[in-house]
């Protein structure tokens, strides 16, 4: 929505953060079966990350994906250094381990302090304008998950923003995407 406002390179942070924020909480699949269809002949190193029709699409509308970035079947995938890279750091857990939120949170933090390195914006306005765009993604599925809301309040101490300036944008976007589910519901009656 604000994207705009950011620069070609800051909008390319935005996308990768917005990445990791939306595959942080997707379910785990190895050798693309779920924790409960899992068999002995299953291959447990094939660990890779169930993504969702809605995550793609709204990524897709950030990076205004055309259809030369799409695949054959004429779907954006997550098929990038963010995927792998979290996927990477979910097998240094141990097996039970993994799935708990507290090993998503944290392999998914070690990927956002990798992604946060370093970083600078020329615009100070910029991160509270990522910040906005992250919590809209978000909110995507209606509520903010705790492994989602960890990586926001990672993205908020990194850049030192106020916590009433977090919670005020959290407050517009939870009544934009409340208006925009009304008016979709309107559109689709």
């Amino acid at each position: 929505m604000l994207i705009k406002l950011l620069s070609d390179t800051d909008k390319k942070f935005l996308v990768k953060v917005a990445k990791l924020l939306a595959l942080s909480d997707k379910p785990l699949l190895w050798d693309g079966k779920t924790a409960d269809e899992l068999t002995s002949g299953t291959d447990l190193t094939a660990l890779s990350i169930q993504e969702g029709e809605q995550e793609r699409e709204l990524i897709a509308d950030m990076e205004g994906a055309t259809p030369e970035h799409r695949n054959l079947f004429g779907i954006v995938t997550f098929s990038d250094e963010i995927c792998d890279r979290l996927v990477e750091v979910l097998k240094t857990f141990p097996i039970t381990k993994v799935e708990k939120p507290e090993s998503r949170v944290q392999a998914a933090t070690t990927v956002l302090k990798e992604l946060l390195k370093d970083k600078k914006f020329e615009l100070p306005t910029a991160p509270k304008v990522i910040l906005f765009e992250l919590l809209l993604v978000a909110l995507r599925d209606g509520h903010i998950s705790s492994i989602e809301w960890a990586l926001l309040k990672e993205y908020q101490r990194h850049f030192q923003l106020e916590d009433f300036i977090f919670d005020d944008l959290l407050e517009r976007a939870e009544t934009l995407n409340k208006e925009v589910s009304k008016t979709i519901s309107i559109i689709l009656e």
